[in-house]
């Protein structure tokens, strides 16, 4: 058990060294992404198979007596963090990795037939889905053992009691709950306890910073990807290729590149991140004139008075134009802008790119580059019949199916980014930002995080300071705040 324990955790230390391995090249290709939309109830049913002689075996064997876990989502067909991906079983002459999809069926079977229960699946529309949970639990008769959701809702259902936290889950040699976590990860942390969990893949949908090669290299600006390599990837060199790239190309008199493109207001939030400032307060208050913050609002501020920012100058500044601001970037005319994966066209654009995390501010001293809301996530509701360790039990010999091969788990997220950039180290540094995200309570209380867009017009026009604009907010920003905790 020792030599196994070792080698686990040797995996996932080169899993994490590879998330660090990085190219210093240029990437982009096309892609495609298709979300299931329709709502039905799906069952899902052991197989009758041999057992594998691979993967799983956290927990013993257990009879579950055939009972059936009723789970929920908002969407159709049981979601992969249920069962792993194995309710289909893969036919070589069309799976993309018939040797992963036969694994992961394999060990699906084997975990039905050693903990003999199935699956229920319920589908509930994303608008009503938290009121129809809440309803249920409320009336004492919750609809589903798990679920898993968006966070928009999940605040005002923990704060309800809708959700239960994990900390009520005594599961001993829990991967996640007092384990290495190779194969489970925390995704929703509150109020001093756990509350959301996820399988150990990492999102490929994190935000980081796009690089227009070409822009790089005209101007003769170090190349960020090599900085990031190097440990020298700050707000202070990011700024200084700004100005680089903000100029008149054509000598017509008129600015036509700039250093910065994207939704002004959202990238605001990651560099607070990156510089480990607060949005809310520990004690749930109005939390933008913490120091952190503070200095991260004014590198804001001079990006916007130096005008480094790409805006439509015939149209006018708008920092609420939210379509055209995030996709100024595929013009062409900016050295960086605020990327995500889903927002790369696929990788079909007119020049070079990469992917960085956003630069670390000089307050930094987490690592974290950007900020977020909750992950969509697995939860608990309160009051169900369930023991929920005997449901987070077989969740977990599900995602162990790559046994010591941790790094098989991440083959199948990573598929997608790969048809978007062309370089592994795109790849893995989209990857690698899953874990440097700040999760603030100010992203997940409504419209209170819009304020940032109405701290940026102020910069562009210069009729606030950061100082006077942070105090200007406080009573709106703080009412926002008391309505929602209080």
């Amino acid at each position: 058990m020792t030599n196994t324990l070792f080698r686990k955790k040797t995996g996932f230390v080169l899993f994490l060294l590879a998330l660090l391995a990085l190219t210093i090249t240029a990437c982009n290709r096309n892609g495609d992404d298709t979300i299931p939309t329709e709502a039905s109830v799906t069952d899902v049913t052991p197989a009758e198979e041999e057992p594998p002689s691979h993967g799983g075996n956290l927990h013993a064997p257990r009879d579950l007596g055939g009972r059936v876990i009723r789970t929920m989502a908002n969407w159709d067909d049981v979601p992969i963090q249920f069962v792993a991906w194995g309710w289909d079983e893969p036919d070589p002459a069309t799976a993309d990795n018939y040797f992963m999809a036969r694994m992961i069926f394999d060990n699906a079977q084997r975990v039905y037939r050693d903990f003999n229960f199935g699956f229920e699946h319920i589908a509930v529309d994303y608008n009503v889905f938290y009121e129809t949970l809440s309803a249920s639990v409320m009336a004492g008769s919750p609809m589903t053992d798990i679920f898993f959701a968006g966070g928009g809702g999940a605040l005002g259902a923990i704060q309800n009691g809708i959700i239960q936290p994990l900390s009520n889950i005594n599961l001993p040699g829990s991967d996640l709950l007092d384990g290495p976590r190779m194969f489970s990860r925390i995704a929703v942390e509150a109020f001093g306890d756990y509350w959301g969990f996820l399988d150990a893949r990492p999102s490929v949908s994190g935000m980081g910073l796009g690089i227009n090669q070409d822009i790089i290299r005209a101007i003769g600006a170090p190349d960020p990807v090599e900085l990031y390599s190097q440990g020298r990837w700050t707000w202070d060199i990011a700024l200084e290729i700004m100005r680089m790239a903000t100029r008149d190309t054509t000598g017509d008199g008129n600015l036509d590149q700039w250093g910065i493109a994207g939704q002004p207001g959202d990238f605001a939030l990651h560099f607070i991140a990156s510089n480990d400032g607060r949005l809310v307060t520990d004690d749930l208050n109005y939390g933008f004139d913490h120091p952190n913050t503070v200095q991260a609002l004014e590198f804001i501020e001079t990006i916007f008075h130096e005008g480094l920012w790409q805006f439509d100058q015939t149209e006018g500044f708008n920092a609420g134009d939210w379509a055209r601001n995030f996709n100024a970037f595929q013009e062409g005319r900016a050295a960086m802008w605020p990327a995500v994966s889903w927002g790369l066209n696929n990788g079909d654009l007119p020049f070079e790119f990469s992917f960085v995390p956003f630069p670390i501010g000089p307050a930094n001293t987490s690592g974290n580059t950007w900020m977020g809301g909750w992950e969509a996530a697995l939860s608990f509701p309160t009051g169900i019949d369930w023991d929920p360790a005997d449901i987070l039990m077989v969740l977990e010999e599900f995602w162990s199916f790559a046994g010591e091969d941790v790094d098989l788990m991440m083959d199948d997220v990573l598929a997608w980014p790969r048809t978007i950039f062309m370089t592994e180290g795109c790849v893995q540094r989209v990857a690698g930002v899953t874990h440097t995200m700040y999760s603030d309570l100010g992203m997940v209380v409504p419209q209170y995080w819009w304020i940032t867009g109405t701290f940026v017009t102020h910069f562009h026009n210069q009729s606030m300071t950061v100082l006077q604009a942070v105090e200007a907010y406080r009573g709106p920003q703080q009412e926002l705040l008391d309505n929602f905790f209080r």
